[in-house]
């Protein structure tokens, strides 16, 4: 028998936001679900696979939704392509309805200073460590997306978290309306990414219109892609939808114990985008979200 539930998979989701956004996609999807709950490193990602697992085990034992862990580095090609031809294997050639793409994270500076969300100055981030977070936060999304994209099922869903930090007034000059340019490619989006890290070596990011947050550059170049793939997309026959989403300021690794939110609260609006109806996602595709509504960039 055709097994037809939908399939999610969820990057770095053994911690916080993401383990968050598996609970709510495996315990709320009216729909039948199978979720994938992935990890880079397989100890801690089957420990959040037990800890969700017994949970549902005690509030939805009859439920048809499942489950699974998948290790997954998005920093290792192999990784990714290992994966994919799990899920193809498994679920045949067009297998994901929804990639939440939440991977990333900190990034130590030289000087032993954490580099986040919370990264407010330029000049306390050598070359080296804005490298590492653009890539971290930037380049394994875009490049787990674009390997991913032609699996994606009729009507699937692709969701970027991001951050209200990464808004278009950050930047000056001309660069804000070069993001939202309906002329913007990818390659542009990538010289704009590798353009602020080199800016960063040679201190002259201000130059170009760059602010001093190299996370904040990172999310904001997932902004433009999403915006991106729904302009390409958009004759398509699958119908895919894309969304930037922010959960808010939420208790991380990056932000600390200070912020108001829980990973769960941050996982609402995500788990909201990919199970939500088709008509309103498709009137905002390609945009940010915040709140469970489309907020302006």
């Amino acid at each position: 028998m055709a097994d037809n539930r939908l399939v999610a998979v969820v990057t770095g989701a053994n911690k916080g936001i993401g383990k968050a956004i598996a609970r709510r996609l495996l315990l709320q999807s009216i729909k039948p679900i199978i979720v994938y709950l992935t990890a880079r490193n397989i100890d801690r990602g089957q420990v959040a696979f037990d800890e969700i697992k017994r949970e549902q085990m005690r509030v939805q034992p009859h439920s048809e939704n499942e489950l699974r862990f998948h290790q997954l580095d998005v920093s290792d090609l192999d990784s990714i392509h290992t994966f994919i031809d799990y899920l193809t294997l498994m679920h045949g050639e067009e297998s994901v309805d929804i990639l939440i793409n939440n991977a990333g994270g900190v990034v130590r500076s030289a000087n032993g200073a954490s580099q986040g969300a919370n990264a407010a100055v330029v000049r306390t981030c050598d070359a080296d460590t804005a490298y590492k977070i653009v890539h971290l936060n930037y380049y394994t999304a875009v490049n787990t997306t674009s390997l991913m994209l032609p699996h994606m099922r009729p009507r699937g869903r692709v969701v970027f978290m991001v951050t209200a930090l990464a808004h278009l007034g950050i930047f000056s000059g001309d660069l804000a309306k070069v993001l939202v340019s309906d002329d913007l490619h990818l390659n542009g989006l990538h010289i704009i990414e590798n353009g602020f890290i080199s800016s960063v070596g040679k201190g002259t990011f201000s130059n170009y219109g760059f602010p001093p947050m190299p996370f904040a550059v990172a999310k904001a170049g997932l902004i433009a892609y999403a915006r991106m793939l729904a302009r390409i997309f958009q004759s398509d026959s699958r119908e895919l939808v894309f969304a930037a989403v922010c959960p808010g300021y939420v208790k991380t690794d990056m932000t600390g114990p200070y912020a108001p939110l829980s990973p769960d609260q941050g996982a609402e609006t995500p788990a909201y985008v990919a199970l939500a109806d088709d008509k309103r996602l498709k009137k905002h595709n390609g945009g940010l979200w915040k709140h469970m509504k489309p907020i302006k960039w």
